[in-house]
């Protein structure tokens, strides 16, 4: 597999310095507290990666990819790199199947690799630089929370714009911070409900979905199918 150039296709800023695990002082945060916000949105995502990953990898990684099952919101993504280095599950066909071990920033910060290195099972670490959001080319202060779910190195990453500005997050983001404080407050005897309901509402977010591109799939046929009847049609 051959190495994805460095900075061929984006240019990425980080800050100085290594990732490091919640409960570090100097991270200011822990993995224990009530979090709020994106914050507390990508906490809460990035367990069920790990739950995800832990019943069938292949899925998984397919559906980070995606963006299915719940795996996405506006700002939002998960993205996972395999031990090899090659990104196993990104939205962004320019870095997904590369070896992204090389990528870092003007300060030689290689942070996919500290990643990497920092990533433990049943334990979340952060890593913070900048990157443009989806769809952007401008860097942007991002925090990236990961762990290691199976052999796989999988993170979620937040834009300190929106954690810092509530009003400016998602309802996808305000959606999962509430689900987030909710998960940490359900008693164990009703855990299994919760989880059951969880998964109801993402399935029916990823039927509307489907539904929503299927329609948007007869429209274009109808318009193509437009298009060859009036080409069809004698001029006057």
């Amino acid at each position: 597999m051959r190495a994805l150039p460095i900075l061929a296709v984006l240019t990425l800023l980080a800050t100085p310095g290594h990732a490091l695990a919640c409960g570090d002082s100097e991270a200011g945060l822990s993995c224990d507290d009530a979090s709020t916000g994106a914050e507390a949105g990508a906490k809460w995502m990035l367990k069920r990666v790990v739950a995800a990953v832990a019943q069938d990898e292949t899925k998984a990684l397919a559906a980070f990819t995606a963006g299915t099952q719940g795996f996405r919101t506006a700002d939002t993504y998960v993205f996972c790199v395999a031990p090899d280095g090659v990104m196993s599950a990104h939205p962004n066909p320019i870095l997904r199947g590369h070896d992204v071990r090389d990528l870092h920033d003007r300060t030689g910060n290689y942070f996919i690799r500290s990643m990497m290195q920092e990533a433990r099972p049943d334990r979340v670490s952060v890593v913070r630089y900048l990157f443009p959001k989806p769809g952007g080319t401008i860097e942007e202060p991002k925090t990236t929370y990961f762990t290691k779910a199976g052999d796989q190195t999988c993170a979620v990453g937040i834009y300190e714009a929106d954690s810092r500005n509530p009003v400016a997050e998602t309802p996808e983001a305000r959606v999962a911070s509430l689900r987030a404080k909710l998960d940490g407050e359900i008693p164990a005897s009703a855990r299994a409900d919760w989880t059951a309901f969880l998964e109801a509402l993402n399935q029916a977010g990823d039927a509307r979905a489907a539904a929503i591109t299927r329609a948007q799939e007869g429209l274009n046929a109808a318009e193509a199918a437009l298009k060859v009847t009036a080409a069809r049609v004698p001029g006057d």
